[in-house]
């Protein structure tokens, strides 16, 4: 890419969210309804607390636990917690390289508030990226 280009630009603003205590078939359902791969996981008042991604759920099964009790467990059982972020005028160069770095699909964009939590603002994806390395290409 050959003029920088920030998060900000290009990220996906619409965050899908849920509460920590979201059950994990609503969280699935919500997955399936807005046909994406993963949902950023926020606490009461809205601070970032984790992404739960597909990944997770399989996880969730896999694990050897009863299905139908895990599927009435909170996402925050499940989610990752450890979330690669970057703030919206980082250049996407660099959040390409934080996204390979830490083999992630995705970062949480976050925006730090006056009282030093971060609150999701945006999700920039992998896809994200090369949609745009198409149309600077093309």
């Amino acid at each position: 890419m050959t003029a920088q280009i920030s998060v900000g630009e290009i990220m996906n603003g619409n965050v899908i969210s849920c509460r920590a205590e979201t059950g994990l078939r609503e969280a699935i359902d919500l997955l399936q309804e807005h046909r994406i791969h993963a949902l950023v996981v926020v606490d009461g008042p809205g601070q970032l607390a984790g992404v739960f991604s597909q990944t997770d759920a399989l996880r969730a099964w896999s694990e050897g636990r009863d299905y139908d009790r895990a599927m009435e467990r909170p996402v925050a059982d499940f989610m990752t917690r450890d979330v690669v972020t970057c703030m919206s005028h980082v250049d996407v160069a660099r959040a390409a390289k934080l996204l390979t770095q830490h083999k992630v699909h995705r970062l949480v964009v976050v925006e730090e508030r006056n009282d030093g939590r971060v609150w999701p603002i945006g999700v920039l994806s992998q896809t994200d990226i090369v949609r745009k390395m198409g149309e600077i290409g093309g």
